[in-house]
């Protein structure tokens, strides 16, 4: 809501650089495993170690940079948000260091196994709770006392219940824990294609496809609603991110709205259903798909291709309801004179085509894992 405080913080000083070398490390070491660089050590890493890494900066950022509650300090970082960062960088530096040896004996429950696991499923909860709230925490803490209490319940819900000992390592250590598909997808592809994202914003793409999108459907009846449907299905290619969507192209097209007649719930809920599609429209596509890739075992780029006439459907009928608002509440579009030529757009912006075209051909034709993929279209931009 308006006028809500913010979760997160904004420091400074020391604060601010510890905050900054652990998101840039996330950054470089999700690049490094896209582009295979893991494979020149020798022996190599296990992905299980970088697995940890990640979990281990992540958790650390999080508790730095989060907020425990509304009237946290949120200028500087408390003590115990310090101890929180140190333990999130201790439970996955522990998987880092030791995983090569305690791979042969998960099975074997020593002290420095289960009080770690239990700190680490704490922190991950913890880490749940400020970034996403506590339906979540109690949907995850839900299923560990079902580990624990199944043997209770009745009938076909009745299972053989696990030690709270046995529970916390298996979360903690095996693949079918914390170091499963969704961690794996989001340190191995998702950081991937975040980094393409944002690397394109920094360089301007995202003003050349909304100018393409102006160019496009700016003139016509009900222009900037059509303008914000065009705009978010090709910033979608790239971001796959409804929120990421709607803070580049709201910022535009509903002004734009609103100053040809749009209501202003209208074009908030216009640029809102634009951007969600986003999350279907391929290239680059929402988490969930990545993680239909994994658990199906085939090419991220099969999924994408399967998506392309569902996206394409979903978007037309978004338009044609765009068309029917305006055509109903008599909207007119864009002046010429405020639309960008199409001959300027091209001369500025072609090379964000690349970019674009190689991701495709990375993806659809060559059939490359997902987060290589990424990473050669941010070498292309």
């Amino acid at each position: 809501m308006a006028g809500e405080p913010s979760k997160f913080r904004s420091l400074s000083g020391p604060s601010r650089a510890a905050e900054r070398v652990l998101l840039s490390a996330l950054t470089l070491v999700g690049a490094l495993w896209a582009l295979e660089a893991h494979q020149l050590f020798a022996p190599a890493l296990l992905k299980e170690q970088y697995l940890g890494l990640f979990l281990a900066l992540a958790l650390g950022a999080v508790f730095l940079g989060v907020k425990s509650h509304g009237r946290s300090p949120a200028h500087r970082v408390p003590w115990y948000d310090w101890l929180l960062c140190l333990g999130g960088l201790a439970v996955g530096g522990y998987d880092v260091v030791m995983y090569p040896t305690i791979a042969y004996r998960l099975a074997v429950l020593t002290p420095d196994k289960v009080w770690l696991g239990a700190l680490a499923i704490l922190l991950v909860l913890e880490a749940t709770r400020r970034l996403v709230g506590w339906v979540m925490v109690a949907l995850g803490a839900a299923f560990i006392l079902y580990a624990k209490f199944a043997y209770l319940l009745p009938g076909p819900f009745s299972a053989k219940g696990s030690t709270w000992e046995r529970i916390a390592v298996y979360l903690y250590l095996d693949t079918n824990g914390l170091f499963g598909f969704p961690l794996a997808v989001t340190a191995s592809i998702v950081v991937a294609f975040i980094f393409f994202g944002q690397a394109l914003y920094a360089v301007g793409g995202d003003k050349f496809l909304t100018d393409l999108a102006l160019v496009a459907m700016g003139r016509y009846r009900g222009g900037p609603a059509k303008v914000a449907v065009v705009a978010s299905s090709l910033f979608g290619t790239v971001s796959g991110s409804a929120v990421s969507n709607v803070v580049v192209d709201g910022a535009i097209t509903i002004p734009m709205m609103k100053r040809t007649g749009y209501a202003p719930h209208m074009a908030a809920a216009i640029e809102a259903v634009a951007s969600t599609g986003g999350q279907i429209m391929p290239p680059v596509m929402g988490v969930a798909a990545f993680l239909i890739a994994e658990y199906l075992a085939i090419p991220y780029g099969e999924v994408a291709l399967a998506a392309v006439i569902p996206a394409l459907l979903y978007y037309l009928a978004l338009f044609v309801q765009v068309d029917l608002e305006a055509a109903k509440g008599h909207l007119s579009g864009l002046p010429r004179g405020q639309l960008p030529q199409f001959r300027r757009v091209m001369a500025r912006g072609w090379s964000f085509l690349m970019p674009l075209l190689v991701l495709v051909y990375t993806l659809m034709i060559a059939l490359w894992q997902a987060g290589k993929a990424g990473m050669a279209a941010v070498i292309a931009t």
